[in-house]
């Protein structure tokens, strides 16, 4: 063979081997260089360096990505080029293995109050593929009262948990109420003693505390000493008992009258009918609510008879008794005293609804149950409406402006006694 034409032959088998061992070279290490499979967590971007060691320069997705909603755990086929030639099908998923997030709140409650729901201790609440429950990790014992920090556990729709922290001030509440304006009281066989006017209570956590009177002891019509007891328990069940007398002393006997005979002329005498004297309660009670109403009058009479019963609410206490008050006479009992039952909030509401112009009417509950109640009429923006300036342990704030469907069980009457009311 001639050493030419050899030589050439040589050089071109060295050549296509080198390349070869190139191309052979070149594809290892893409493939090596390659992941077929990438994980993301939920709500994260895609990227195509998540499936190399060292992107190359041209590598990109041939599949449309931009349909895939990362926000859902799922797996997708996805093919993508590189090194420019290489076409390959990697897998992509989506997984959410991150807890929920949110903040811890700081509560305050009384220690014979019920743990808050573990929801309600924490804010801010988010997880992207939603929060499955909010539970507590530890539930503290709050009898002694304390500053406690409480573990809230949270658990996502995938199962991930995460702990925050809340906080939660237990007060407690080991004061028993004071009553104020018991005294002991002596009467004359035959009269009925004034044993609330006066009479309340306050405490240093518990509001609108009533005070409960036992006079079932007590005969007026009998001489002797009698108890009255007077009970006021607040929120956490603590109760203070006070004790006061009536002392009923013998009705004395009736002087006798000696007869004097006189002679006296005959004289025609004209009888003139004296005017009835306003009583001293009608008279005070006017002039308190003179002096009040100018307060408390608004621009309409919506607005006043709002802070009419606003007044009454916050400013006479609540005192349990069977006193039976004319209207006038209960009325000063609320202005003056700022204590009495029922009928002392609805008739000093009706008052100041008399001075202000604003018509209203008192309403009795019917049937009776264990006690009655009364409360007002009002006559507004066209229509009659129910309202009531007496506190409720059910219903702390005040009744106003409610139509007969919005009434309690507390409210029964006899409606055909009464104008129609409005609707709504």
């Amino acid at each position: 063979m001639n050493w030419k034409i050899c030589s050439k032959f040589l050089k071109i088998a060295y050549c296509s081997g080198i390349v070869g061992l190139t191309v052979l070279m070149s594809i290892r290490d893409s493939r090596t260089n390659l992941k077929h499979e990438a994980v993301i967590e939920a709500g994260s971007a895609i990227s195509i360096d998540g499936f190399f060691d060292k992107t190359p320069d041209d590598a990109a997705f041939i599949t449309d990505i931009s349909s895939i909603d990362t926000s859902i755990p799922a797996v997708y086929n996805l093919k993508v080029r590189h090194d420019l030639i290489f076409t390959d099908t990697v897998s992509l998923k989506i997984e959410d293995a991150t807890g929920p997030s949110a903040e811890g709140r700081i509560k305050k409650i009384f220690s014979y109050e019920a743990i808050p729901e573990a929801s309600d201790m924490v804010d801010h609440v988010y997880d992207i593929s939603g929060v499955a429950s909010i539970e507590y990790a530890e539930k503290p014992d709050i009898k002694g009262g304390g500053i406690f920090r409480i573990p809230i556990r949270l658990t996502d729709n995938y199962g991930n948990q995460s702990v925050v922290y809340a906080g939660l001030a237990v007060i407690s509440d080991d004061s028993a109420p004071v009553i104020h304006g018991i005294n002991n009281i002596t009467i004359v066989q035959g009269q009925t003693p004034d044993i609330s006017t006066g009479i309340y209570a306050t405490d240093n956590y518990s509001q609108n505390i009533s005070v409960r009177i036992d006079a079932s002891k007590l005969n007026k019509d009998v001489p002797g000493t009698y108890e009255i007891i007077y009970t006021a328990t607040d929120d956490a069940g603590n109760k203070t008992r006070e004790v006061s007398t009536v002392t009923v002393t013998k009705k004395p006997a009736p002087k006798k009258k000696v007869k004097k005979k006189t002679v006296t002329k005959k004289k025609t005498v004209t009888r003139v009918k004296k005017k009835a004297k306003t009583s001293y309660y009608s008279r005070e009670a006017d002039r308190m609510a003179n002096a009040l109403i100018k307060k408390l009058r608004r621009s309409n009479n919506v607005e006043t008879a709002r802070a009419i019963f606003n007044w009454v609410h916050k400013n006479v206490h609540y005192v349990h008794s069977s006193s039976r008050f004319s209207g006038k006479r209960a009325a000063y009992q609320g202005l003056k005293y700022h204590s009495g039952n029922c009928r002392v909030f609805a008739y000093t509401c009706q008052l100041l609804l008399n001075k202000a112009g604003i018509r209203n009417m008192i309403v009795t509950r019917y049937p009776i149950t264990s006690t009655e109640h009364f409360w007002n009429l009002v006559y507004m923006n066209g229509g009659w409406y129910h309202c009531d300036a007496t506190p409720f342990r059910s219903h702390p704030s005040v009744y106003f402006k409610l139509t007969d469907s919005q009434l309690d069980k507390y409210h029964r009457f006899k409606k055909s006694k009464y104008p129609a009311r409005a609707k709504s």
